[in-house]
């Protein structure tokens, strides 16, 4: 799909890649993934959150840790609008959701990231 169709496919609060199980989704919501990794927005410009969220997933995947959470907060809602619309153009996001109460409600999102699978030398 083109990025201009997924972003018509997104819901502000959950999306899911094409070839990802929607279940993934369910299991987001009921906060089956704990995220490893915390990134707040607060304070943040959109440039400086895209700048960070990018460094946050490169370093996840750095890592091999596959679910992260990222605080957008109230607010007037800017970073809330933009954050799903950059989450969904990076190639190694597999889908979010709103996060669960314990990870921060409507305030944050559960992203979940396609981690390379470590190669063990032998």
């Amino acid at each position: 799909l083109s990025i201009r169709r997924q972003r018509q496919m997104c819901i502000r609060d959950r999306y899911c890649r094409e070839g990802v199980p929607t279940h993934v989704l369910k299991q987001l919501r009921r906060g089956d993934y704990s995220p490893e990794f915390l990134l707040d927005l607060h304070g943040m410009t959109r440039e400086m959150a895209k700048t960070e969220i990018a460094s946050l997933i490169y370093t996840a995947r750095k890592e091999s840790v596959d679910c992260v959470s990222i605080m957008h907060g109230f607010g007037q809602g800017v970073l809330k609008n933009a954050l799903p619309h950059y989450l969904i153009q990076h190639p190694h996001v597999n889908a979010f959701h709103q996060a669960p109460l314990e990870y921060g409600g409507q305030a944050a999102l559960l992203v979940l990231l396609d981690v390379p699978t470590p190669e063990y030398k032998r």
